[in-house]
């Protein structure tokens, strides 16, 4: 049976001196394998239709029994040439990538996340702001996926968490100064916020979460789109509370905790030397 779908390249390895085994995430399949034949050849006609982080139109053979499929066609939709030049899109690009690798499981068709990974990609290539798309790209995967940390109410109490309002504003609920009460507190166990109160009585292990670090992450994870979440403007100090935070709840709930998370963070905080571009 020939199948047609588009296509993101997620991993390619060598099978032999001529052939490749490239894992794509489809739109319609879910995560699959295929052996491409042949595309190493000097006249190949796949020279140029796939590479990394393309986005293309795939016809294959499918083989549920082996496992690995044949590619009988592959012309590239998108190439995105900036990230084979921008080192540190490329980093975020391949943690992507590696992160939708290991979450997806084959065969299981998730649009969603099929849409989300392609509008990321668009994004590093066009955009400046790698470390607020990184984030982004994690909110809205934690979404796709089910568990969206919540951040808009106490998971206990359900009090809304107005973080928003000044601090001198009377709580809807004690009518004290919000200033007056304990600051909400990051439970990677429940999976959100709660409140101050709440947090008290809690035997969770709990995690600081400042005002304004709830607010920008409440921003990212409400934006519909990239256009929009690319407007925010963060603090070094914002960064690192959201990377320690996003972090531990990848690894929590999802059960990742990726060396290319850190790689890609480290390329674009500027802590790794990079060569010069060309």
């Amino acid at each position: 049976m020939i199948l047609k779908t588009q296509a993101i390249v997620l991993r390619m390895v060598p099978f032999s001196e001529t052939s490749r085994i490239v894992t794509w995430f489809t739109a319609d399949h879910g995560r699959l394998t295929t052996i491409v034949k042949g595309s190493q050849r000097h006249k190949s006609p796949f020279l140029g239709q796939y590479d990394l982080f393309y986005t293309c139109e795939l016809l294959f053979y499918l083989r549920l029994h082996q496992g690995v499929h044949i590619v009988k066609e592959c012309s590239p939709l998108k190439t995105r040439p900036a990230l084979r030049s921008r080192w540190r899109a490329t980093a975020c690009a391949s943690y992507f990538s590696h992160l939708v690798a290991r979450i997806s499981p084959p065969y299981a068709p998730h649009p969603q996340l099929f849409r989300l990974l392609n509008t990321a990609l668009d994004a590093l290539a066009d955009s400046q702001n790698f470390e607020t798309c990184l984030y982004w790209f994690e909110l809205k995967l934690m979404a796709a996926m089910g568990v969206a940390p919540q951040l808009n109410e106490c998971l206990k109490c359900k009090r809304p968490l107005n973080a928003m309002k000044d601090r001198s504003c009377p709580d809807e609920v004690s009518g004290k100064p919000a200033c007056c009460l304990p600051l909400p507190l990051f439970s990677c166990v429940r999976g959100g916020v709660l409140c101050g109160v709440c947090a008290g009585s809690s035997g969770d292990k709990l995690e600081k979460i400042a005002p304004d670090v709830l607010n920008l992450m409440r921003f990212w994870q409400q934006a519909r789109t990239w256009s929009s979440a690319r407007i925010s403007r963060c603090s070094p100090r914002q960064f690192r509370e959201v990377e320690r935070i996003l972090g531990m709840f990848l690894q929590y709930h999802l059960e990742v905790s990726l060396v290319s998370r850190d790689l890609a963070l480290e390329v674009v905080q500027h802590r790794t030397v990079l060569p010069a571009s060309p």
